[in-house]
């Protein structure tokens, strides 16, 4: 076995198979009118892993310009195969005009940088963290709810307030992302799509980014953080269930609505419980509370019903009944109070 090195210079493969075209130094010219790129024959290139049935890594990610090691499977060299890449350190960009480089001029993307990602090298100046840090969000408010006194019979009872606080997003550069070389693992793609998989001592993590910037990441103690820039769609099909055995903190730039029984089932009901000693507060900071209800409505309290208002209007188109203990209070149908008199329900 006798190992050339090469340049590809073509993986537009007719077949689909993951070959590419190869310019082999010492066997073909740089010269590219005595031998153009669309002359020279297709390499196979040797797979890692699958290569059946779509399975594995396919198709192969060798780009053009990208240096290679080749071998052939017959002795006149007309039936080339690739064994693998070749990183370096390239000292220019594309020459077009030339052979054993990139026809495009896309790569190397730069001259005189590692063609180990530089995430893989630990760049804190690298582009993808540092352009997450450039959309993290920081001091963001969460729901405030405000004390009050409401005035009962014969005193005054204070409800407390719940005061908000802000949570921001975990810092990115020098924050999770601290990698160390070689132990951050890195694929990446074309279009910038990329994924880590970080071994860096105290400062492990699992990162997937999609190029227009959207990621998720699991930081060192497992932490999640997912950022989306556009819209989020979740469909499940079965039941879901969550525990979160902490407090969970939910603010909405937007409206919020929820649908509870969509088919219209029975059984199906929207239940809320609050377990002992905690309160629900609902805080409307400048608007109505309103309630739509076809059915009716039931309050059961084992303690007091306290209400204050400035009017309080009821418009009942048949009985209105209040009563005290054993006492009746208000009938409409009686007409007159406890004392008599007649009521006026007009």
């Amino acid at each position: 076995m006798r190992n050339y090195y090469g340049v590809v210079e073509s993986r537009s493969d007719p077949k689909q198979l993951g070959r590419v075209r190869v310019r082999v130094l010492g066997i073909h010219t740089e010269d590219k009118v005595q031998l153009p790129t669309s002359d020279l024959p297709w390499a196979t290139v040797l797979s890692h892993d699958g290569s059946n049935s779509g399975l594995g890594t396919t198709p192969s990610f060798y780009v053009e310009g990208t240096w290679v090691l080749v071998d052939f499977f017959d002795k006149d060299r007309q039936e080339p195969y690739v064994i693998g890449g070749l990183p370096g350190t390239p000292a220019a960009v594309a020459n077009t005009s030339l052979g054993f480089n990139d026809p495009s001029g896309t790569y190397p993307r730069v001259a005189n940088v590692s063609d180990v990602h530089e995430n893989a090298r630990g760049d804190l100046a690298a582009a993808g963290p540092v352009a997450r840090d450039s959309i993290r969000k920081t001091s963001i408010p969460s729901a405030d709810f405000d004390g009050f006194d409401i005035p009962t019979v014969g005193s005054n009872l204070a409800v407390a307030n719940s005061n908000s606080s802000t949570f921001d997003e975990p810092l990115v550069v020098s924050g999770t992302y601290a990698p160390v070389y070689p132990f951050n693992h890195v694929y990446n793609t074309e279009k910038g799509h990329l994924l880590e998989f970080d071994d860096t001592e105290g400062a492990s993590r699992i990162a997937l980014t999609h190029s227009a910037g959207s990621y998720f990441e699991y930081s060192n103690d497992g932490t999640l953080v997912s950022h989306i820039v556009s819209k989020m769609f979740e469909v499940v099909s079965s039941d879901k269930s969550s525990l979160i055995e902490g407090d969970s903190v939910e603010t909405i730039d937007g409206s919020l609505k929820l649908k509870v029984n969509k088919s219209d089932s029975s059984g199906n009901n929207y239940d809320i419980e609050v377990g002992s000693n905690a309160n629900m507060n609902i805080m409307v900071r400048n608007g109505s509370f309103n309630l739509h209800i076809n059915g009716n409505v039931n309050i059961l309290s084992n303690d007091d019903i306290n209400m204050s208002c400035d009017n309080f209007r009821l418009d009942a188109s048949n009985k209105v009944t209040i009563s005290s203990g054993d006492k009746m209070l208000l009938d409409s149908s009686g007409e007159n109070d406890i004392n008599g008199n007649p009521i006026n329900l007009n």
